[in-house]
């Protein structure tokens, strides 16, 4: 059994090609190593940096807590708070679903506001490569009140060397279908969603680098 690697993540505009923030796993070694056995009950913490004219100061951080979850029961569930303030922003669950990976982001006050969902068939889950649709895995966001669809969020593999050479490196792209209709704090929480998911889903690689998985993610128009 390999030994788990903080997993960092850097995260970029896409139109401008910017550094907005810089991710990095916070979590002890021993409770790393829990993740591989009991990746649904393990906790685990990451900081998000925000870039500046000073260099990187503290902006978010997650917790996700231990929790006992089986099947349905108490489902993993991450909280993303103010760096500074220690206030909530908000949640990121994995609700328990069949044939469908769905995820929710919640406000402050537990109301949902964002929702992903992506099939399990996707040929990026079943047969990932670095190549055509076995590269990509998608998910729709939308807005849970009114159903509309307001953005995608992408995972994929950057190319060939690196997928052979780094397998854990991916990237992540948040899309947002009306940039100006997003706050600044409900982009971040999409940024937060986009790390949890990299948890649940696409962090168990048998061939873990040292730095763990580095992954780009962008929003259109973050500021």
């Amino acid at each position: 059994q390999e030994i788990e690697m903080a997993n960092r993540y850097s995260v970029h505009d896409r139109s401008t090609g910017a550094q907005l923030f810089y991710a990095v796993e916070q979590t002890g070694c021993l409770a790393r190593q829990l993740k591989q056995l009991c990746s649904d009950c393990a906790p685990w913490s990451v900081d998000i940096l925000a870039g500046g004219p000073g260099g990187m100061a503290p902006a978010v951080k997650m917790e996700r807590p231990f929790s006992c979850t089986c099947c349905c029961f108490n489902r993993p569930t991450v909280q993303i708070l103010n760096a500074n303030s220690a206030e909530t922003m908000g949640y990121v669950t994995d609700p328990c679903t069949f044939c469908n990976y769905n995820f929710y982001v919640r406000d402050a006050g537990g109301r949902n506001i964002i929702a992903a969902e992506g099939g399990c068939c996707q040929w990026g889950i079943c047969c990932p490569c670095p190549c055509g649709p076995c590269s990509e895995v998608n998910f729709d966001l939308t807005d849970p009140q009114s159903g509309t669809n307001i953005g995608r969020l992408q995972k994929k593999v950057p190319g060939i060397l690196k997928f052979f050479l780094a397998p854990d490196v991916d990237n992540y792209t948040v899309e947002f279908t009306n940039p100006q209709g997003w706050s600044a704090q409900k982009k971040m929480l999409a940024i937060a969603l986009s790390i949890f998911m990299d948890f649940r889903l696409f962090s168990e690689n048998p061939n873990d680098d040292e730095g763990g998985l580095i992954g780009a993610m962008s929003g259109d128009g973050y500021q």
